[in-house]
This record gives C-alpha cells, sequence and structure tokens, in this order.
C-alpha cells in the first residue's frame, strides 16, 4: 500500500481514542533504571531473559554503534537475522537486515527495510527491533524514523526469511523519535511503543491478528505515564510488557503488566 494511503489510515486511527481490547492486569513495580534482558512470558507471570546475541555481531563499518538488535528463528537459535541503522552523509539513515544460517558465525549481504527516513539526527535516534517465526518464515521489524510524510513509528515485514521487505505500515505518527518493541506467535503481532509525541509520553501496543499485514487494534497501556524502554511479549491468549517509568526527580522504576487477549472471532 502506498504510504500517502498509509498516512491516510494511520491519522484516522490516531485521531480516535485509542480502544482497549485487553484486559491488563494490576502492574508490578521495583527500582531499576534499565530492563534486566528481553522479557518474556512465563506461564502466568513475566521474565526476563539476558540478551547476549548482539554481542557477537559485527556490523559493516559506518554502521550505527549500538543500533544492532537480533532474533533467532527457532529453539536452537541457528537461524537469526539483524536489524540496524546504516546512517548516510546527510545524518539520515537506512535501515539495513541480514540473515546467519549458523549462528551468526556468518551474514549473508544486507537487505534494505527502509531507506527513506529523512531525519537529520545521524545515530542520535532509538534503535529498531526484530522478531522472527520460525514457522512462517517471516521476519517483523519495527522502527520509529521520520518518513517524507511525516515521524512516527512504523513495522514491516519480510516474507521469505528477510530476502525483500514490503511496504511498511505505520504504527503512529507523531513529531518524535520514539523507542519501539516487537514481537511475534503464530499470526499474532504486537509493536509495543511510547507514543511519539513531544506532549505524551505513554506506552501504546499496536495488535495484529494478521502477521502484520494490518494492525487492528491499538492499546494505551494503563498508567503508563513518563515511559521508556518499552518491551513486548506474547503468549497464547495472553500479552506482556515492560516499560521503564521516569519522571522529573524521581527514582525510574521497572513496570511490568500482563493482559489477557480475547481469542479471535472466527466466521463461516
Amino acid at each position: 500500500m502506498p504510504r500517502l494511503a498509509l498516512l491516510i489510515t494511520t491519522l484516522a486511527l490516531a485521531c480516535a481514542e485509542l480502544s482497549s481490547p485487553v484486559e491488563w492486569r494490576d502492574a508490578r513495580a521495583r527500582d531499576a533504571d534499565a530492563l534486566p534482558g528481553r522479557l518474556a512470558l512465563r506461564g502466568d507471570s513475566v521474565a526476563f531473559v539476558a540478551d547476549t546475541l548482539a554481542a557477537g555481531v559485527t556490523l559493516p563499518a559506518g554502521a550505527c554503534p549500538r543500533s544492532a538488535r537480533v532474533a533467532w528463528s527457532g529453539a536452537s537459535g541457528v537461524e537469526r537475522y539483524v536489524v540496524w541503522w546504516a546512517p548516510r552523509p546527510d545524518s539520515s539513515a537506512a535501515l539495513m537486515s541480514a540473515r546467519s544460517v549458523d549462528g551468526g558465525r556468518s551474514w549473508a549481504p544486507a537487505e534494505p527495510v527502509d531507506t527513506v527516513d529523512r531525519s537529520t539526527v545521524g545515530c542520535e535516534r532509538p534503535a529498531p527491533t526484530v522478531a522472527a517465526d520460525s514457522a512462517s518464515g517471516y521476519v517483523h521489524v519495527a522502527y520509529s524514523m521520520r518518513a517524507p510524510e511525516g515521524t512516527g513509528v512504523f513495522f514491516s515485514h519480510s516474507m521469505e526469511h528477510g530476502h525483500m521487505y514490503h511496504s511498511p505500515v505505520a504504527i503512529m505518527y507523531g513529531d518524535a523519535l520514539r523507542e519501539v518493541d516487537v514481537a511475534s506467535l503464530g499470526d499474532t503481532v504486537a509493536v509495543a511503543f511510547v507514543q511519539p509525541t513531544r506532549t505524551r509520553s505513554e506506552l501504546g501496543v499496536a495488535l495484529s491478528r494478521t502477521m502484520g499485514h494490518i494492525f487492528e487494534d491499538r492499546v494505551t497501556v494503563p498508567a503508563s505515564g513518563d515511559a521508556t524502554d518499552p518491551a513486548v511479549a506474547l503468549a497464547p491468549g495472553r500479552i506482556a510488557v515492560a516499560w521503564v517509568q521516569r519522571a522529573p526527580e524521581s527514582t525510574p522504576v521497572l513496570l511490568t503488566r500482563i493482559g489477557a487477549r480475547p481469542a479471535p472471532t472466527t466466521t463461516r
């Protein structure tokens, strides 16, 4: 779908009050100034998994330092995907991806995910995020950038194991670059993001039940003001989010919430 059509659709969604198709539990809080790892759902509780995959990745020369994010496909982790920002001389950047089939020892040639960024911030931008689905071969990427039609949070995916990424979907437009995270489980994709406006920093979640082709629901997580460092995880019938809440003259707090996702309806 052309970006202009995406803009019209997304502006209509952004102007409406975000719906709430998730039944959230009370938030759990503890003092922390950063996420302790990748968010995961373990039964009815959340966990954080040490994320060391990006540590051994050598990015191409000139890539933005600390922008690499890695996902693996399948339990073995042999098939891996990395995404990163590649800055250009005018301080805009291209979003790139590469695939490894030997556990990260070697990487295929880089593939462009999105190349239309028009910002002038160089590498001073939030890192992209990536999730991979071993059953479908889909690779899901979420990121924040300044596109020709506006600044916002975007999503793109590949249906061919990282070969060729499809036209981006706009999650939400605003006026600021914000942190994002993405998770997938079967047909469901969730993108967690700090809302990309300078006046609101609440945590939002966009949900797709169609492998990221469209995002049917957008949710504001309750009591998530002053959010940074979003994280999201999925399990059958459940979703978990985490974020660090920062407020002036207050100690940063790590917050987590679990929500119930209604089963998708089917038509005959």
